[in-house]
């Protein structure tokens, strides 16, 4: 290797000058390369001239028995770190005494000699400041602030002249040659300055985009970005979060244009492949990149990327990015900052908006236990800070977090064994109760869709705002009492939950049609229709209890205007899926319609239902057949009230699944007549994996087969891959040594799957390969905790 700087190196043929040599401790014998890494120089043999690791690495191999000339050597990061402190110091010395001090010389102006003699003479200093003397001019000039925050009033500047923490935020970002690449390969995904224009013109979300991060006060105030700001596209030149914030801010506008809007782009290709290109190359580049997300652009990334996966129903992956949002705030210390504003990338950006850390940390708290309760995991963090009363909160502020509070106790009470807490779910029913209370009666009235027709797009938001926020609220309290809805119908104490899980699904299922009206595109606000399939299933179900299939007046008005809401609702969500093409929407009308011969009154008495999403058909079946997606077959047959067991069996309050369930093939009675086609596009045609529980979600049922159950085949053979069931019927676990023959008794619900098939989707699945994610297996887990006994 060649010596450029002269230095005394042994080359590899041993050959070395005989420069001047250093004394060193006696056995001493390494390297200064080897001091510099802090390990230990190694040689090969005692004849070898360069050591071990200077012979792998390639570099300059120098003895300390000589001088190290390359430590003299500067710094080059060093000296351009102290260049840019000299330009930071100069500026704010410049906006403290703009008369009195030139930043291009860096030293104050001098109009006489004489006057430059002051500057340094201890006389005209005076006594108080005797540090001065001697000094640099910069000690003049921070002198004054010095002396207890006072100084005279024509050298101390006032409090609003010193720059402000909020300003020194956003100071310039250097960026390696890395990243310079990184910011011109996202620049040039930008589209044209055209179709940027159409895009922000045609989105109803360009206000939401801008305001998902900020408080219902900054957003009445103005205290928030502009939206125009979204047509400005950032120079190449721009931190990589600020580029790629931008780019996930036009995906979100153009998944959330509506159907019947038209929009011309001059850019070939379809709006779809557009978002794709966006989405992968801002997560690739950006997104986890450890170097580049530690700024409040870089968080905002990783939520819109969250949020744009949430729309189009890749839950897991919404649920996945959202962690790593907040598990990078929390490093950032976003938890603990309080009302501050976050450090920013752009060094445009006005500090009056930038984002405040307790309005994000509170924000990801509210999306994150909003995903983990639809899939059943476990929450992000328990911190709960962003409670705290704040006196300038709107009441649509403070109901949105008494919602993320609540909803982080129903994920803690769903998560604890055995039984779920009744005691817990009446205290969490009364914080709802108090929640609802606290914010004005009318805004629980739904608002006329014509009122809301032509008005801004802040009004819109709040009107937007005020109709999600019942939905949510109707949601919670359907999955709060869900786990109770079919506990045995002669406990009394069980008519509380029935009833609050019936009221609030048609509370949820008319808002929902209002909010359907205002919104159309599918891939907005996607939550809401997570809520309409949990409130139809929960209201078609709740008619398994006898007492809703009664034949009086009254009871038959409510059957009626229940079927109406329902069919109207599973009407919206495939005109959802034939305008958008829509597979979730799509798969959720199938859902329903298999389940509203449910609210056919013979079905108790005759055991027969209609045809899958008929009203009430001639075509009998035994029972209504539900397939869930690589988990199972769910069968519920409304006329086990009716068959008589061969004992007397008495109801009990609640059967623990794991012991009282009666699991075998045995249990399971097969039907004899034809099942219903599915259509080829409904969700009963997935094949029924079983999914174990690490892919989907903590049980607290145990779905295992007992050791001394054995898989038995449609055709009796032992060895092939048959189906096993766990049925739920009555408690029989006070004496089950009693009841050798039950065979006779048909359950009410049965839970098949088939070990067939052990393949399951992806950790990470789209919705085009697993549509509902794992959210219809946590519903029917809730569901099947309340063991249906008694019915």
């Amino acid at each position: 290797m060649d010596n450029e700087r002269g230095l005394p190196v042994r080359s590899m043929d041993g050959t070395a000058p005989e420069p001047k040599r250093r004394k060193v401790r006696k056995g001493t014998r390494s390297c200064w390369e080897c001091r510099r890494r802090k390990i230990r120089c190694l040689y090969a043999s005692e004849d070898a001239a360069i050591c071990v690791n200077c012979e792998s690495r390639g570099t300059n191999c120098v003895s300390q028995e000589f001088a190290d000339e390359q430590a003299s050597a500067p710094d080059r990061r060093v000296t351009q770190r102290l260049g840019r402190v000299e330009e930071m110091l100069e500026k704010l010395v410049e906006k403290i005494m703009p008369d009195s001090y030139s930043s291009s010389k860096g030293r104050p102006t001098s109009a006489s000699p004489a006057s430059a003699a002051d500057a340094v003479d201890p006389e005209s200093v005076g006594a108080d400041c005797p540090f001065m003397v001697g000094k640099p001019p910069m000690f003049q000039v921070l002198a004054p602030l010095r002396k207890n925050g006072k100084a005279p009033a024509a050298s101390c500047p006032s409090a609003a002249d010193i720059p402000t923490p909020a300003s020194s935020l956003h100071e310039p970002v250097a960026l390696g040659p890395k990243y310079t690449q990184v910011s011109k390969t996202l620049h040039d995904l930008f589209p044209c300055q055209q179709d940027i224009d159409a895009i922000t013109a045609a989105s109803p979300a360009s206000s939401f985009v801008i305001n998902f991060f900020c408080r219902y006060r900054d957003i009445a105030s103005g205290k928030t970005e502009d939206a125009s700001s979204l047509r400005v596209t950032p120079s190449p030149t721009s931190h990589p979060t600020v580029l790629a914030r931008r780019l996930m801010q036009l995906t979100n506008c153009i998944q959330q244009i509506q159907p019947e809007t038209p929009l011309k782009l001059a850019t070939t290709g379809s709006t779809r492949c557009m978002m794709g290109k966006f989405v992968v190359a801002v997560t690739e580049m950006v997104a986890y990149n450890d170097d580049l997300v530690g700024y409040a652009e870089g968080l905002e990334t990783l939520v819109l990327i969250s949020l744009y996966h949430g729309n189009a129903g890749n839950l897991r992956k919404s649920w996945l990015m959202l962690r790593r949002a907040i598990s990078v705030a929390q490093l950032m210390g976003v938890d603990r900052w309080g009302d501050k504003p976050l450090k920013s990338a752009d060094p445009a950006a006005n500090p009056s908006t930038l984002i405040k850390a307790k309005a994000l940390w509170f924000r990801l708290n509210f999306t994150d236990r909003y995903l983990s309760l639809l899939l059943g995991l476990p929450a992000g963090t328990d911190d709960n800070s962003f409670l705290t009363d704040d006196a300038d909160d709107e009441a649509t502020d403070r109901l949105e977090k008494q919602h993320t509070v609540v909803m982080g106790a129903i994920i803690k009470r769903n998560s604890t064994k055995g039984d779920p807490s009744f005691s817990m779910t009446q205290a969490i029913d009364c914080d709802l109760e108090t929640a609802a209370r606290s914010i004005a009666s009318d805004f629980w009235q739904l608002p006329p869709v014509d009122a809301v027709a032509n008005v801004g797009p802040i009004e819109r938001m709040r009107a937007m705002t005020q109709l999600m926020l019942q939905m949510n609220h109707h949601n919670l309290l359907i999955l709060l009492h869900l786990p109770f809805m079919l506990r045995d119908p002669k406990e009394r104490r069980w008519d509380y939950s029935k009833a609050t899980c019936v009221s609030s699904s048609r509370q949820l299922l008319r808002t929902f049609l209002v909010f359907r009206k205002m919104n159309k595109a599918s891939n907005a606000c996607r939550h809401t229709d997570y809520g309409a399939l949990t409130a139809s299933m929960t209201l078609l179900l709740g008619y398994l209890d006898p007492k809703l299939q009664a034949r009086d007046q009254s009871t038959t008005l409510k059957r009626e205007a229940d079927r109406a809401l329902i069919q109207e609702a599973r009407d919206k969500l495939q005109q959802m899926a034939d305008r958008n093409g829509d597979k979730l929407a799509r798969d959720a009308a199938c859902v329903i319609g298999r389940l509203l011969p449910l609210l056919n009154p013979d079905l108790l008495a005759n055991g027969g239902g209609g045809q899958a999403g008929g009203n009430e058909g001639a075509s009998e079946v035994p029972a209504i057949h539900l397939e869930i997606p690589y988990l199972g077959t769910i069968n519920i047959n409304p006329s086990a009230h009716n068959q008589p067991s061969q004992h007397d069996v008495q109801p009990h309050a609640h059967a623990a699944l794991t012991s009282n369930t009666n699991t075998s093939t045995s249990a399971t009675p097969k039907s004899t007549s034809p099942s219903i086609p599915p259509n080829q596009h409904e969700y009963a045609n997935f094949p029924a994996y079983p999914t174990p529980s690490h892919i989907t979600q903590p049980s607290t049922a145990d779905w295992s087969t007992p050791a001394d159950q054995h898989s038995v085949s449609a055709e009796g053979d032992p060895g092939a891959e048959g189906s096993h069931s766990l049925s739920f019927p009555m408690d029989l676990s006070h004496d089950l040594g009693g009841y050798h023959d039950v065979t006779g008794f048909a359950p009410l619900m049965q839970f098949e799957w088939s070990q067939a098939q052990l393949a399951h989707p992806e950790l990470a699945a789209e919705a085009d390969e697993w549509t509902f994610q794992g959210f219809d297996t946590t519903y029917f887990e809730s569901l099947f905790s309340s063991g249906a006994q008694g019915l």
